[in-house]
C-alpha cells in the first residue's frame, strides 16, 4: 500500500509537486512482473491522505493482510511537537497543532508490532527520523518487547536530529533515490545489503547516514525478486582472461508484503525501471574493449593500462559472476567493435553528443580540460601563448581542434589518427606539442616515463568527460552499470588509479564526478522496456 501526500495546506509545509511520481517508481519497482517482490494486487497507491483516519483505516487493512512480510515505508515532512517527539506530517497537518493532526511514531511502531505477518521492516525517509530507532531501543518500549517476538528491520534516512535531503532537480530524494538503485540491482539482496548500499552512495556524497536496527536475524531476510534470464552464448575468446570469484548468495526468501508508504519530499527529476531484456552482466563471460594510452606497440600494457584497470574496477562492483576478458581494440574502431559485438564493453571515451547516438554511455568517471604534452627536455612551452608558430598534433576529427584556435590561433596544427602517431612524431622532433584532453596525456606521461612532461600551467576549453560505453537498447545493464560506477567512484581504487595518474592536486579534484553528474549523464541514449 502506497500512501504519499505532495500538497499541504498549512503554508508552514511546503508542497511537494513531484509525490506521485515518485510512488509510481517504486510501485514499478516493487511490482516489477520480473525484478520485482511484490504482485501487483499486493501494492495498492492512497494519495494525499487527508487526516490520521485515512492513514489509519489503509495501515489498519495493511497489518491485517500482510502474512509472511510486512514492509511500511513513510518518507516525508517529520515534524516534532512541543516535546519533541517524532509525528509523520499529512495533507491536512497544523503545523502549530501536530498532536492532533500528524501521526505519532508510536502509532505506527504498535501497528507493525501487532501484525502477524512472521518479519516486519520499518523504512522512514523523513527528517528526524532516526528518533523512530532511539525510542525502539528502550527496554520498556512496548513496540520493542513485540517487534521482538518475530524479527523486525528499521532503517531510517537520518540520525535522530538530523535533518533529510531532497537533492535540487532530483527525482527522488537523497535517502529514497539510494534505495530505488539498490532495489534495481538484480537478483537477491538483504536488507542488510540494501543498507551497506545506501550508507556508502550518502556517506559518498558527505549526506547524513542512514541508521538501522535489527532485531534477531532480521537483517538477513532477502529481498528476491524474480527468475534471472537464461545466459547469452559467450563471444569468441579474446587476448586476455581473467577469473572472477562468485560472492557468497544468500537463501532466498518469498513473501507477500503490504507497503505503507505516507507523504514523501520529493522534486522533478526522471528515472527508469529495468524491463529485464537480456543482458551480458547475466553470462558467463564479459569481453571488455581497451586501448593504450600512445603507449605505441608495447603489447604488455593491455593488460595493466589505465583504462583496463578502470574498465576492472567497475566491473567488479557488479553483481557478474563470470570471467572477464580483456581484448585490445584500436580507440577509433571501439565503436564499431561495440555495434559489431566483438565486445561487450569499451572504455574509457569521451563522452560526446555524436558519440551517444551510437551507443550508450556509463559516465562520467573522470572529467577534464584541455593540456598539452611536450619532450621531457623542453623549456620553451609554458603557457598556451606559446604555442603560436610551432607545430602541434592533434586527433583528427576531435572537437578540441577548435577550443584550440579560439585561444591561440598561431598554432601550426598538424592531424593523426590517433595519439600513438602523434607521440612518435614528438620524441621524433617533427611536432613540438600534443594537444589532448589533460586526463589522456596524464597516461600517456606515466606510460612513458622520463621521455614526456605534461605542461603544469595550461589548462584550456570546457571540462569535458570520459566514461563506458556500451551497445544501445539495453536500459537494465545500463542502469546496473551505473550503480556499479556509483560505487567505483566512491572507493579507494577510484582514487588509487587517479591519484597516480593525476599527482596534481587541481587535477585529480576536477576528474572526480559526482554522483548527480554521473545519474545525469548515463544512460541517455537508452530506453525503458
Amino acid at each position: 500500500m502506497l500512501i504519499g501526500a505532495g500538497a499541504f495546506r498549512d503554508p508552514e509545509l511546503p508542497d511537494i509537486p513531484a509525490v506521485r511520481a515518485n510512488l509510481e517508481d517504486l510501485r514499478q519497482v516493487l511490482t516489477h512482473p520480473v525484478h520485482g517482490l511484490l504482485a501487483a494486487e499486493h501494492c495498492q497507491v492512497l494519495a494525499d491522505p487527508a487526516d490520521q483516519a485515512a492513514v489509519g483505516v489503509a495501515l489498519t487493512t495493511a497489518v491485517r493482510e500482510a502474512e509472511d512480510l510486512l514492509l511500511v515505508y513513510y518518507c516525508g515532512h517529520g515534524v516534532l511537537d512541543d516535546t519533541g517527539v517524532l509525528h509523520f506530517a499529512l495533507t491536512g497537518t497544523d503545523a502549530e497543532h501536530v498532536g492532533f493532526s500528524a501521526i505519532h511514531v508510536d502509532l505506527v511502531k504498535r501497528m507493525v508490532g501487532s501484525a502477524r505477518a512472521k518479519a516486519r521492516v520499518l523504512l522512514l525517509d523523513c527528517c528526524f527520523s532516526g528518533q523512530a530507532v532511539t525510542v525502539m531501543s528502550r527496554r520498556k518500549s512496548l513496540a520493542l518487547g513485540q517487534l521482538d517476538l518475530t524479527g523486525t528491520y528499521t532503517l531510517t534516512s537520518t540520525p535522530a536530529t538530523s535533518l533529510s535531503h531532497a537533492p535540487l532537480g532530483a527525482r527522488n530524494t537523497a535517502f529514497t533515490g539510494a534505495l530505488l538503485d539498490a532495489l534495481r540491482i538484480p537478483g537477491p539482496l538483504t536488507l542488510d545489503q540494501i543498507h551497506h548500499h545506501i550508507d556508502q552512495e550518502l556517506a559518498g556524497r558527505g549526506l547524513p547516514r542512514p541508521q538501522r536496527r535489527s532485531v534477531g536475524a532480521a537483517g538477513n531476510l532477502t529481498v528476491t525478486r524474480g527468475p534471472i534470464q537464461p545466459p547469452l552464448p559467450p563471444l569468441p575468446a579474446a587476448t586476455a582472461s581473467r577469473p572472477r570469484k562468485k560472492p557468497p548468495s544468500a537463501k532466498a526468501k518469498t513473501g507477500r508484503a503490504v507497503l505503507a508508504m505516507l507523504p514523501l519530499a520529493l522534486l522533478q527529476g526522471s528515472t527508469h525501471v529495468p524491463q529485464a531484456p537480456d543482458s551480458f552482466l547475466d553470462t558467463t563471460q564479459v569481453v571488455a574493449g581497451v586501448w593504450q594510452d600512445g603507449a605505441g606497440d608495447r603489447s604488455h600494457e593491455a593488460d595493466s593500462s589505465y583504462n583496463a584497470d578502470v574498465i576492472m574496477g567497475l566491473l567488479n562492483r557488479t553483481d557478474f559472476n563470470g570471467v572477464i576478458t580483456l581484448r585490445r581494440v584500436a580507440r577509433e574502431d571501439a565503436i564499431n567493435s561495440l555495434r559489431s559485438q566483438q565486445v561487450h564493453i569499451a572504455g574509457t571515451l569521451g563522452i560526446t553528443s555524436f558519440r551517444e547516438q551510437q551507443v550508450d554511455f556509463i559516465g562520467p568517471l573522470a572529467s577534464s580540460r584541455l593540456g598539452v604534452l611536450v619532450r621531457s627536455d623542453d623549456t620553451h612551452i609554458e603557457k598556451i601563448s606559446d604555442l603560436s608558430r610551432r607545430t602541434v598534433c592533434m586527433i583528427a576529427g576531435s572537437t578540441s581542434i577548435d577550443d584550440l584556435t579560439k585561444v591561440e590561433k598561431g598554432a601550426r596544427i598538424v592531424l593523426e589518427k590517433d595519439f600513438g602517431d602523434c607521440r612518435t612524431g614528438l620524441l621524433a622532433s617533427k611536432v613540438n606539442a600534443i594537444v589532448g584532453d589533460r586526463l589522456t596525456l596524464a597516461g600517456m606521461q606515466l606510460a612513458d616515463r622520463q621521455d614526456t612532461k605534461l605542461v603544469d600551467g595550461i589548462r584550456f576549453g570546457p571540462r569535458t568527460s570520459t566514461g563506458f560505453a556500451i551497445a544501445k537498447g539495453n536500459h537494465d545493464t545500463c542502469q546496473r552499470l551505473r550503480t556499479a560506477l556509483h560505487n567505483y567512484v566512491g572507493s579507494n581504487d577510484w582514487r588509487k588509479h587517479f591519484s597516480e595518474r593525476l599527482p596534481l592536486t587541481r587535477d585529480f579534484l576536477e576528474a572526480q564526478p559526482t554522483l548527480e553528474e554521473i545519474n545525469e549523464m548515463s544512460c541517455r541514449g537508452s530506453t525503458a522496456g
